[in-house]
C-alpha cells in the first residue's frame, strides 16, 4: 500500500493576524494607559469628575426633566446647537415658498403667511419638537371667531395632553411653576397641532433627538470640568519654603542675608522643577500634580 500523501500545508494567515493583533493590542494598551493616567489625574484633582457615567444617572426619569435637560444642552453646548440648527435649516430653510395654479389664491396665501409669520412659527415649533420631543402650535381666532388672528408656539413643558387610541382628546395648559396642579386652561383640540419626535401614536409626548447622547454629553462635561481643574493646578502652583528650625541638637536661626539668598535662588527656578537645598531649608510644592513629564 502506498502511503497517502499528506496534504500540502498552505501558509496560514493566523500568524500574521496574531502579529497585527499584538501590534494593535500594544498600541491600544499604550493609549489606554495614557488615557487612564489622564483620567486618574482628573479624578484626583476633582472628586466629582466622571460621577455620571451610569446611564440611569445621566438620563432623568420623567419626560419633563428630560425635556429641561435637553433644552439646557441645546442652549449651552455648541455641538448640540449646531446639529439641531442644521436639522432646522434643512427642514424649513430660509423661507416658505407657496405655489398654486391660481395666482390670486397663491398671493392671498403668501400674504396670510407673512401676516401670521408662518416661517417663524414653523421654525420655533420644529426646534421645540426636535429638542424636547414635543411641539405645539396653536391658532387663535379674533373675537368674532371668523378669522385667524395669531399663530402661537406653545411651550410643551406647560401642556398636559391626553391620548385615547392614538387620538388627542384633551389638552390643558398650566403655568410652568405649577405644572399639573389646579384646573389649568383647556385648549380647543381643533385649534391645536401637536408634533412628536420618535414616539408611537398613542404616546402623550415625544422623545428628544438629543436623548441618546445624554450620557456622552455628561461625560464630556465632567471631562471638561476635570481639565479645567488640571489647568488651574498648572497655572497656579504654590511653593512653600521653610528656612531654619531645630535639626537634632542644632538650632538654625536664619538671618536677613540667608533669607534673601534663598529667595533669590527660588525666584530664578521654574516652580515645577526639582531643587536641591541645604539641610536647613524645607520645600514643598503644591499644584503641579497634574503636570506630565
Amino acid at each position: 500500500m502506498k502511503a497517502k500523501n499528506k496534504p500540502k500545508s498552505h501558509p496560514s494567515s493566523v500568524g500574521s493576524h496574531q502579529s497585527k493583533t499584538e501590534m494593535f493590542g500594544n498600541s491600544l494598551t499604550d493609549d489606554l494607559r495614557l488615557m487612564t493616567g489622564d483620567l486618574c489625574t482628573a479624578a484626583a484633582l476633582d472628586s466629582t469628575a466622571f460621577n455620571k457615567l451610569n446611564v440611569n444617572e445621566a438620563i432623568p426619569a420623567t419626560w419633563e426633566e428630560r425635556a429641561k435637560k435637553a433644552w439646557e444642552y441645546y442652549v449651552e453646548e455648541p455641538i448640540v446647537a449646531n446639529v439641531i440648527d442644521a436639522w432646522k435649516a434643512f427642514a424649513v430653510g430660509d423661507e416658505i415658498k407657496i405655489t398654486c395654479d391660481d395666482e390670486d389664491v397663491k398671493w392671498e396665501a403668501i400674504e396670510l403667511a407673512d401676516k401670521l409669520n408662518l416661517h417663524k412659527l414653523l421654525s420655533d415649533v420644529l426646534i421645540q419638537t426636535i429638542v424636547k420631543g414635543s411641539g405645539y402650535a396653536y391658532k387663535r381666532y379674533n373675537k368674532a371667531g371668523n378669522d385667524i388672528e395669531q399663530l402661537l408656539c406653545l411651550n410643551p413643558l406647560s401642556i398636559k395632553a391626553k391620548y385615547i387610541q392614538g387620538e388627542l382628546t384633551e389638552a390643558k395648559q398650566y403655568s410652568e411653576d405649577r405644572f399639573g396642579t389646579g384646573d389649568g386652561i383647556t385648549l380647543p383640540i381643533e385649534q391645536l397641532l401637536h408634533l412628536k419626535w420618535r414616539s408611537p401614536v398613542f404616546a402623550s409626548q415625544g422623545n428628544s433627538m438629543i436623548l441618546p447622547a445624554f450620557q456622552s454629553i455628561e461625560l464630556l462635561r465632567d471631562y471638561r470640568k476635570a481639565q479645567q481643574a488640571i489647568a488651574k493646578r498648572w497655572t497656579t502652583p504654590l511653593r512653600l519654603i521653610k528656612v531654619g528650625g531645630q535639626f537634632g541638637q542644632k538650632l538654625v536661626v536664619p538671618d536677613q542675608k540667608m533669607l534673601e539668598t534663598i529667595r533669590g535662588v527660588f525666584n530664578k527656578l521654574d516652580v515645577r522643577s526639582g531643587v536641591v537645598v541645604p539641610f536647613y531649608v524645607e520645600v514643598s510644592t503644591h499644584g503641579t500634580e497634574g503636570h506630565r513629564r
